[in-house]
């Protein structure tokens, strides 16, 4: 069962403690703005604040790899209708970012074979790829198990 467009936030609720997309954690990523762009395609925003950097100012590349991480999981809960786990995450780093800013996540979903769930994510600034992920997820429970059966 696929989450209404005008309901994601209210899924999200499930998720309020979550590390990478719960708003309510005070130490979390606090992800934002999830929705689908197309029927293979989602986007969200990413906010950096000064102590997701690395260095001076660059933001850390183990929260490139956990924003990236958590877009793909979410294209399979808003796609695939399905939860997922991460078995393989190939990351490419393709240029710096800032630890400031506003960033863009795109999830792709690619081929879907039983359980096994082929997705891609990228993380841009304006016209400029921060990063790419290629990952190979597990599906786990449906939406709909998670979800009021008024949705």
């Amino acid at each position: 069962m696929r989450i209404p467009d005008d309901r994601i936030d209210e899924f999200r609720n499930l998720y309020a403690d979550c590390y990478a997309c719960g708003l309510s954690n005070p130490i979390g990523l606090h992800l934002d703005g999830f929705h689908r762009r197309s029927d293979v395609e989602i986007g969200a925003t990413f906010v950096p604040r000064p102590e997701h950097r690395g260095t001076v100012s660059t933001l850390h590349g183990g929260v490139i790899a956990a924003v990236l991480d958590e877009i793909c999981a979410w294209t399979a809960v808003l796609l695939a209708d399905t939860m997922a786990v991460t078995a393989t995450l190939d990351l490419r780093f393709r240029n710096p970012g800032e630890a400031g800013g506003r960033y863009q996540l795109t999830g792709v979903l690619g081929e879907a074979t039983g359980r096994r769930l082929r997705i891609t994510g990228s993380l841009h600034r304006g016209d400029t790829t921060i990063a790419e992920a290629r990952g190979l997820f597990l599906a786990t429970d449906p939406v709909a198990s998670l979800w009021p059966t008024d949705a």
